[in-house]
C-alpha cells in the first residue's frame, strides 16, 4: 500500500464542497475515501454513477465514509448537472489539486475510483470493479476482505447454467465466464458495467450480467458526446 500524506488534498487547511458550502477535509481524517474521477460526458461515467450512489448510501449507514467528486467536466453547467445526482463531496470544478492527485494516481481513463484508508493509505486503485462485483458488502476495501468476497461470488456461480438461451440474443448460446475483477465489461441488456462473472457469446461480441440472464436488467438510453480526444470502450473512456 502507498502512503499519500504528502497530498495537499488531506492538509488540513484546504477544503471540498458540499451543495456549494465548503467543507473543511480535516473532517476526512481517519475516514475511508473514494476519490471518484469522471465527467458527465463520460459514458461508462454515467452508467456507474446510480451504482455507486446506491453502494454510498448502503455503506454510509454503517461507516464512516466519503466519496470526492474529482470532475473532468468541460463547463460548470455540465458539473452542477453531474454532481446534482451525487450525495457527496467535490473538488470545485478546476481545482488545482486535480492534476495533482491524476499524476499522483497514474489516472488514464473515468470513471477511475481510489480507496484511500483511514491511516492515508491507498487500499485499491479499482474500486469500481469491485463496487461491481460485490456491492456495499466490499468496505473496507482490505485485501483480506475482497478474497473473500471473490471466494464467496466464486461459490455462488456453481449453481448458475452454465449455458442459456436468452431473447436478446437468440442466435447462439451465451455461456458463463469469468473475468479478472478489474476487467469490467458493458452489458447489452441494462447497458449498465459489470465485473467478474458474466455470460457471454463465443462468437458475438455480446455481453450480459449474471442478473440481466437470471432476472430482469433495465435499459438506460445515453446522452451527450464524448470529447475530442477520448475513446469510450469496455466500461471506461480514455484519451485516445
Amino acid at each position: 500500500m502507498e502512503e499519500i500524506a504528502e497530498n495537499q488534498l488531506f492538509e488540513h487547511n484546504l477544503g471540498v464542497s458540499v451543495c456549494a458550502q465548503p467543507v473543511p477535509v480535516s473532517e476526512l481524517v481517519g475516514k475511508t475515501v473514494i476519490l471518484y474521477f469522471s465527467a458527465k460526458w463520460c459514458p461508462p461515467c454515467r452508467d456507474f454513477l446510480p451504482t455507486l450512489v446506491k453502494e454510498y448510501k448502503k455503506i454510509k449507514e454503517k461507516h464512516a465514509f466519503e466519496i470526492i467528486f474529482i470532475s473532468f467536466d468541460r463547463d460548470q453547467s455540465s458539473y452542477d448537472e453531474f454532481f446534482s445526482d451525487m450525495p457527496w463531496l467535490a473538488l470545485p470544478l478546476g481545482d488545482e489539486r486535480r492534476e495533482l492527485l491524476m499524476k499522483k494516481f497514474k489516472i488514464h481513463g473515468f470513471p477511475s475510483l481510489i480507496i484511500v484508508g483511514p491511516s492515508e493509505q491507498t487500499l485499491t486503485r479499482d474500486a469500481k470493479s469491485h463496487l461491481l462485483a460485490h456491492g456495499a458488502d466490499a468496505f473496507p476495501f482490505t485485501q483480506e476482505t475482497l478474497e473473500e468476497l471473490e471466494k464467496k461470488l466464486d461459490g455462488e456461480a456453481k449453481a448458475w447454467p452454465e449455458k442459456v438461451k436468452h431473447e436478446l440474443h437468440e442466435r447462439h448460446e451465451l455461456v458463463l465466464a469469468r473475468r479478472d475483477t478489474a476487467d469490467t465489461y458493458s452489458c447489452d441488456g441494462c447497458e449498465g458495467l459489470g465485473s467478474s462473472w458474466y455470460y457471454r457469446c463465443e462468437r458475438c461480441d455480446f455481453n450480459l450480467h449474471p442478473r440481466c440472464v437470471l432476472g430482469k436488467g433495465k435499459k438506460e438510453e445515453a446522452s451527450d458526446e464524448s470529447p475530442a480526444g477520448y475513446a469510450c470502450e469496455g466500461g471506461v473512456c480514455r484519451k485516445a
